[in-house]
């Protein structure tokens, strides 16, 4: 019998014709992917779940220079890369697969180690498999870790039982394997949060629960970063000043550089989603496009910001949108509105339709037709 295998995609199915088969009752299996993603266990899920030992070296987002930085830095360049794909769509459509992934990556069963990517690329692809009367055989080719190369794409593959071919992959392995690092526990925990991901209503939402679920989605979170613990307090404060006065009157003077922008941010976008009516930013004419700018890339909260020397207001994409003139300041296109503090200091036209507003919104029988907008202002 010949020593070399091969196979073709064009010939038959490369995860029927070779790796299901080869896997079944495995003793261990060695891998040298090029990214590491999920779909491969939608494939050989219930196989690798009987291996004992599963060992998987993959390319990373990762510097040398960050590793040497902190483990935090590690985990969010990692995080990042892995939220590429939209977490909606991956809990809707893939759900299981997460859940098959986290419990394979918890139970001790599958180890997933990264390299640096500027330490090297791993292009090459390879793999040792160890059946279960303790014989192994290795592959090469161009088949990639995912669900398509095994299924879809047109891959090629050679199998070699030779000593000599094993023991060759398992040095390569063992070298890229030595200089690699542990798939982040922040990575394991992201593959949870989309296997347990549940989607609710606003209106079926508490406004207990809802800076953690809106924040989980944000881009922040998303991208490896949090809310600080001061942030996280006085998001907690503006809720318990809402619950208990109706209202929240704060004034918040942290020093300078520590976060007030997102403190303020994420409690407007939690009154917003509460429905508690337009929120009004007031900052100097110099922050406003910072302010949307944070809003945007922190919190994903799309906002408009007004010109005062065109009288229009200007989305988050740079657009603008047109208006009848100054009296539109009061009738802003999003939920969040953001404002020069000048125009409110001055005697502006502005200044006059936004106290109309005021007054009109405390008085419904005026023809008020939305609840009294709660501001957010930065000193």
């Amino acid at each position: 019998m010949s020593e070399i295998s091969r196979f073709s995609s064009r010939r038959q199915r490369l995860d029927h014709a070779f790796l299901g088969s080869r896997l079944k009752n495995a003793k261990s299996y060695k891998r040298i992917a090029g990214y590491f993603r999920s779909s491969i266990f939608e494939l050989v899920g219930e196989e690798i779940a009987f291996i004992p030992k599963v060992q998987i070296v993959c390319n990373s987002e990762l510097d040398v220079a960050d590793i040497a930085v902190s483990k935090h830095v590690r985990e969010t360049a990692l995080k990042e890369r892995w939220n590429e794909a939209p977490s909606e769509v991956e809990a809707l459509l893939r759900r299981e697969r997460y859940r098959r992934l986290h419990e394979l990556l918890t139970n001790g069963i599958v180890e997933i180690r990264v390299v640096p990517k500027d330490r090297v690329f791993i292009h090459g692809k390879a793999g040792v498999i160890e059946a279960a009367d303790g014989t192994k055989s290795c592959f090469l080719g161009s088949i990639n870790e995912t669900k398509s190369a095994f299924a879809k794409n047109y891959e090629i593959l050679w199998e070699d039982r030779s000593a000599e071919g094993v023991a060759w992959v398992e040095e390569e392995f063992d070298t890229l394997w030595k200089d690699a690092y542990p798939l982040p526990d922040a990575i394991v925990e992201e593959i949870k949060r989309v296997a347990d991901r549940v989607e609710i209503r606003f209106e079926e939402a508490e406004a207990e629960g809802m800076p953690a679920a809106a924040l989980a989605e944000s881009p922040i979170y998303r991208g490896g970063e949090q809310l600080q613990p001061w942030q996280r307090s006085f998001v907690t404060i503006f809720l318990q000043h809402r619950e208990t006065y109706g209202k929240a009157r704060l004034l918040l003077a942290d020093e300078v550089g520590v976060g007030k922008t997102l403190s303020l941010a994420a409690s407007a976008m939690i009154s917003a989603l509460l429905d508690d009516g337009a929120v009004l930013i007031l900052c100097p004419s110099t922050l406003t496009l910072q302010w949307q700018v944070e809003l945007l890339d922190k919190l994903g909260i799309p906002s408009a910001v007004w010109l005062s020397t065109k009288k229009v207001w200007i989305d988050q994409n740079g657009h603008i949108i047109k208006t009848r003139g100054p009296e539109d300041i009061a009738r802003c296109p999003f939920r969040i509105a953001i404002v020069s503090t000048g125009l409110i200091v001055q005697d502006s036209d502005e200044r006059q339709y936004l106290l109309e507003k005021k007054v009109r919104d405390r008085h419904p029988g005026r023809g008020a037709q939305s609840a009294p907008p709660r501001g957010a202002r930065r000193k």
